[in-house]
């Protein structure tokens, strides 16, 4: 739980990256309440969405952190959503972050490149590998999971596409 100072992001590295060093275990974000108690005057939600958006770019960016699991949107304080359960600019922040930021979202055309290898930098996470030929879709759908710096390597033959990490 946050009060309403500033979030110090040099104060949060320090902290997280000293509890990673004792323990060696993955930490998890669960709660950011910030302005909890009602103390900040903000009713357009401008400094909560900077707020929010500062601190879980900084807490994603940290090897210790695990993950980042959201809940408390609606309340009296803090909220990410307005009365009519819209997103306010706080909740907009999130969601932003969320669906933009630390999605990877990526299409490369290798008609015209020498050596037909392109690289893509992802996120940890979940991935499908689609691959589209003369225009057309292939029905082949390829799954994995990025952890570290991988190599995949696909190649066309008579039967379809084939690829292997």
């Amino acid at each position: 739980h946050l009060s309403e100072e500033r979030i110090d992001a040099e104060y949060f590295t320090y902290v997280i990256e000293e509890l990673y060093k004792e323990f060696g275990l993955p930490i998890w974000i669960t709660e950011f309440d910030w302005n909890r108690k009602g103390a900040v005057t903000d009713p357009d939600y401008m400094i909560q969405a900077e707020q929010l958006e500062e601190f879980y770019t900084l807490m994603f960016s940290l090897e210790a952190i695990e993950g980042i699991m959201m809940w408390g949107f609606i309340k009296d304080h803090g909220s990410l959503v307005d009365q009519n359960i819209k997103p306010n600019a706080a909740g907009e922040a999130y969601l932003r972050l969320y669906h933009d930021d630390w999605r990877t979202n990526s299409s490369t055309n290798l008609n015209n490149v020498e050596n037909t290898q392109t690289m893509i930098r992802g996120f940890r996470g979940n991935y499908e590998l689609k691959i589209s030929s003369g225009g057309t879709r292939t029905n082949e759908v390829f799954t994995f999971s990025l952890d570290e710096d991988m190599e995949i390597m696909c190649k066309q033959s008579e039967n379809g596409w084939k690829c292997n990490q």
